[in-house]
Parts: structure tokens; C-alpha cells; sequence
């Protein structure tokens, strides 16, 4: 396209943002996050979180009851602002992918241009939505109807759509959805590529926590309308700040332990655990919950616990064990050596740190 509509990559800045639909109950309450340019953040949350509607605020499809949010520090809601939509360089995909059925494919990713009003000629318009089906992969299927198409590929139609008018900002609201399983790694893959590979500022809604990992290069935890925990992957997996969030961003097992008499350690039935940047260990006398990954725990020959569940996925194998005193725990460890539903086994701690949470 020509310079008239390029665009530069923006921040998204949302402070203080609530929404509410009826007046009283807030489907936001109170949530700022910072989405750095070319950064891709995801909303991670259960159903009725409130991501979406945080979402659409960011898009200015709903309008906020309070706070303000700035896109490339223009504030474009707030107490003294509103900018429509059209005006807000905001992509969008939705859900469905809500596709025109009635246009061809290109006349569907060209609409992109119609809806921003960018003015441009003919071949340069053509041009677009070539550079863009290209990006794709969906080069040579410009004629085709949605109808034609696979879930994912009308997608990805969807996808060129909201990206034809350059936007500073891409907004993606749960889109794999409606896809099988495995139809939804692959698309998923194939969106990570091509938003890594132009760099556009993007948020994420997903309630999969695999989505919101792969994608995100920072993911908003959300919970009843607020943000539980804003960070990096790694940290949220590794460092959660409460038990909920230690749950719904993976499996989790809670082992009961005490403090050692060495500051910064915990005395579990696994072991002695190292708890990395957490004073609970101080606190003797206190009962602590230590959070131990399933891929933490280790078997070996013995008879400390004895395995209930088997569950192969080839990559890896998941117990559910039974200790002696009724305490269960899951386990995942490499299939080298498979193990039988009714074997005993003895189990330990393997990682160098781990969370620990008191009552």
C-alpha cells in the first residue's frame, strides 16, 4: 500500500478500565495492563472473566463506565474521550471469523480497505490483497467462496482482513475455537508466524492456557473481571502469585510442608524444597502448601507410593499416585521406562525452586 496508510506500531495502555452491562455487576473491574509495541499480549481466563469485554473495549465496541485507555499514547477512551472504532487503527478478529459469504475470498480480505476508508487505486488495491493472501498462504485462492474453505482457512481469510489496512493494533477474539484439535495447533502455529513476522502490536483472548503461552509474549491472567497475575509465561508457570492462578495455568500438586531449620527451604514428604523468593519459610510454625509441577516429581524403585493411574501420551507418561498417609499426586516423567497401574514406587522432588503458599 502506499505510505498514506502505513502505520507504526503501537503501545496499548489501559488504566483503571471498567465495564459493566447492566449498571451494577462489573464484567471489568478496575484492570490496567501495559501491551508494549510489536508485543503480543494474551488474556488468559475462564468463561465470563471478563476478556472479551475488555477486548472489545480496547476495539470501542463497548464504551468503559471508568478509567481510560491510550493506543500509541492517543487516549482513545477515557472520561473526556472517545474515538469510534473506524478511527482507532484497531484490527479485529473475531470468533467466527464472521466472513461475508456472499465474496470471494479476496473481496472479503479488499473489504478490510473498504471498512478503514483508505483511499487507493485499483492495482494498488489488488496488490494488497495479493501481498497479503501471500502472507497467509493462501496465494491462488482469491476466486474461491468461504463456503470452499476449511475452518482454518477461513480463518486465515479473516486474519487478512483485519491486517489489510495496516492497523497499529490486532485484536484476536478466541479464533481457533470453532476448530478440531488438530486443525487448531496447526493454525495456531501458523498465526504465531505471521504475527511475529510483521510485528503488529496484538492482544489474545483465549481460555487455553497452551494458546495464551504459545502466542503470548506476556499473558493477562483474568479472574471475575480482574487481572490475577500480568507476566511473561515462565513466571506465571513457574512463580504464580495464588493457588488459582498456580491451577488454571497448568496441573498442579499442593505437598504440605513445614519450615526447615534453613531459611529459604521447606520440609515436604518429598524432600527438602527450596522456595525462591519467598520470606513464608521465616514464618516458622506456620502450615505451608508447597507447589510442586507434575513434571517435578521423580520415581524410582521403592515402596512409597503405589500408582493408581496410567495415562500414555507418548511424549510422556502421567501417574496418579497414592501416598501411604491418603495424599495423591500426579506425576510426569519420560515414557523410557513405563510403569504399571498397582506398582510401588518411591518419589522425590526434582527442581532447584518451587512456590510455596500459606492459608
Amino acid at each position: 500500500m502506499s505510505s498514506s496508510v502505513q502505520r507504526e506500531l503501537a503501545t496499548v495502555e489501559v488504566e483503571g478500565v471498567s465495564v459493566s452491562y447492566d449498571g451494577a455487576a462489573r464484567a471489568v473491574d478496575d484492570v490496567s495492563v501495559s501491551v508494549a509495541a510489536g508485543s503480543i499480549v494474551s488474556l488468559l481466563g475462564p468463561s465470563g472473566c471478563g476478556k472479551t469485554s475488555l477486548l472489545r473495549a480496547i476495539a470501542g465496541l463497548e464504551r468503559p463506565m471508568g478509567g481510560s485507555i491510550s493506543i500509541g499514547g492517543r487516549v482513545v477512551s477515557g472520561p473526556a474521550a472517545w474515538v469510534k472504532p473506524e478511527h482507532r487503527s484497531v484490527g479485529m478478529v473475531f470468533q467466527d471469523g464472521a466472513l461475508f459469504p456472499h465474496l470471494t475470498v479476496a473481496q472479503n480480505v479488499e473489504f478490510g480497505l473498504n471498512a478503514s476508508h483508505i483511499k487507493a487505486g485499483r492495482s494498488e488495491r489488488a496488490n494488497r490483497v495479493g501481498e497479503l493472501l501471500e502472507l497467509v498462504d493462501l496465494a491462488g485462492l482469491g476466486a474461491r467462496l468461504p463456503e470452499t474453505l476449511s475452518g482454518g482457512q477461513q480463518q486465515r481469510v479473516a486474519l487478512a482482513r483485519s491486517l489489510a489496512p495496516n492497523p497499529s493494533v490486532l485484536l484476536l477474539d478466541e479464533p481457533f475455537s470453532a476448530l478440531d484439535a488438530g486443525l487448531r495447533i496447526h493454525v495456531r502455529a501458523e498465526v504465531a508466524r505471521i504475527l511475529r513476522e510483521i510485528g503488529v502490536t496484538s492482544i489474545f483472548v483465549t481460555h487455553d492456557q497452551d494458546e495464551a503461552f504459545v502466542l503470548g509474549d506476556q499473558v493477562a491472567v483474568m479472574r471475575d473481571g480482574r487481572v490475577e497475575q500480568f507476566g511473561a509465561p515462565d513466571e506465571l508457570y513457574r512463580t504464580p502469585v495464588s493457588k488459582w492462578v498456580a491451577r488454571f495455568v497448568g496441573e498442579a500438586n499442593f505437598v504440605p510442608g513445614r519450615p526447615s531449620g534453613e531459611v529459604g527451604r521447606v520440609d515436604t514428604t518429598l524432600g527438602s524444597v527450596a522456595i525462591s523468593g519467598n520470606a513464608l519459610t521465616e514464618r516458622s510454625g506456620e502450615s505451608i502448601d508447597v507447589l510442586v509441577r507434575p513434571e517435578q516429581v521423580t520415581l524410582s524403585a521403592g515402596d512409597t507410593a503405589e500408582i493408581t493411574a496410567v495415562e500414555y501420551y507418548g511424549h510422556d507418561v502421567r501417574y496418579e499416585l497414592l501416598l501411604a498417609d491418603g495424599t495423591t499426586l500426579s506425576a510426569r516423567t519420560h515414557p523410557d521406562v513405563l510403569r504399571q497401574r498397582g506398582d510401588r514406587v518411591a518419589i522425590a522432588f526434582d527442581g532447584s525452586t518451587s512456590t510455596a503458599f500459606v492459608d
